[in-house]
């Protein structure tokens, strides 16, 4: 029996489409665009998660059933199982990409999805490390030996830059322009950005790779962070790196983006520089994630500055002149010299 054979686009039943494959089509794309495989894994992911839906519903894992009824009906799904609202967020927000490539790509005649709004989720509170947190772990590390010194300049570099891990990881001996000031950062999508370094990070890291960087395996391992016996610092083991030295600490929350959040919001608060130049260094194609920085900065500000109160600068003078309020202050100075007496 011979197979009919599909001579243009037009001829193919859209609907028809085994949705899995699609995704499949929607990774390469990805990769193609220079998107991290971290994000192509994540957006498959969370697309395969509805095709188990539409399966455990008894329904067509096909392009059909890609509708904004099912869309609709798979979210309330997720929100009736106890499904966190971030995560829910964030599978509605692969769907509405997904979405978008398929009808830029021609497999649908609109954009379906365009008129779904995200599910709403609570805004979280930037977790930052305390200055002394910052101590402690800096302390419980001999920067006299090789492991102190690098783990030292890891953290510092974390801290004094915003990286992110997987940057960390992969930046290069000869784009750390330690008497310059500045990183070369290969960020996601193979976006290179330059990072600006402080004079403390230009110390800690002069001593590092003066003094303890071992010499690296091959010479095509030019890696700044390596092994004790030079190979690279793998994103993995930076990761538990960070995870056993902030419980051995008594700071179990430690990893890399808890580094990268207390840049930020530090670097609002000392008023290092505007948001723009933030976002850059940062390397967020949108302004979204440093506003919520802004919020959490201008938070601390509150609580650590004297702010005048609109109301102490009215002048009102019936709320200064209660009789009442003169004798308070009359008994409190009583109570004072009685106290004073008493422990003469």
């Amino acid at each position: 029996m011979k197979v009919k054979s599909i001579k243009n686009w037009l001829g193919i039943n859209m609907k028809g489409l085994d949705l899995a494959k699609l995704i499949t089509h929607f990774a390469q794309s990805n990769k193609a665009e220079g998107k991290s495989p971290k994000t192509v894994s994540w957006y498959s992911d969370m697309l395969l998660d509805f095709i188990n839906y539409l399966r455990k519903a008894c329904k067509h894992d096909t392009l059909s059933e890609f509708s904004i009824r099912n869309i609709r009906d798979y979210i309330v799904h997720e929100q009736g199982r106890g499904m966190s609202p971030y995560t829910v967020q964030a599978k509605v927000r692969a769907l509405k990409a997904f979405c978008s490539w398929l009808f830029k790509e021609g497999y649908t005649s609109d954009n379906i999805l365009a008129s779904i709004k995200l599910p709403k989720a609570p805004a979280k509170i930037v977790d930052t490390l305390s200055p002394d947190e910052i101590e402690s772990l800096i302390d419980s590390q001999n920067p006299l030996t090789s492991l102190g010194s690098r783990n030292i300049a890891i953290l510092v570099t974390l801290l004094d830059s915003g990286l992110r891990c997987s940057e960390l990881s992969n930046l290069l001996l000869e784009n750390t322009h330690i008497e310059e000031g500045y990183l070369k950062v290969i960020g996601k999508g193979s976006k290179e950005r330059l990072v600006p370094i402080g004079a403390l990070t230009q110390k800690v890291l002069w001593r590092y790779v003066i003094h303890f960087r071992p010499q690296p395996l091959n010479e095509t391992n030019d890696h700044l962070f390596l092994t004790l016996d030079g190979g690279k610092l793998e994103y993995n083991a930076i990761r538990l790196l960070l995870k056993r030295w902030g419980k051995k600490v008594g700071v179990p929350r430690l990893h890399a983006h808890l580094c990268r959040h207390t840049f930020a919001t530090s670097y609002l608060c000392h008023q290092c520089g505007d948001v723009f130049r933030l976002q850059h260094i940062l390397g967020h194609n949108t302004l979204e994630m440093v506003r919520r920085y802004v919020h959490y900065a201008s938070s601390q500000s509150l609580m650590s500055e004297k702010i005048s109160s609109p109301l102490d600068q009215m002048g009102i003078r019936k709320l200064r002149g209660y009789k009442i309020d003169q004798m308070l202050r009359g008994k409190k100075k009583v109570g004072n010299s009685l106290r004073k007496g008493i422990n003469g």
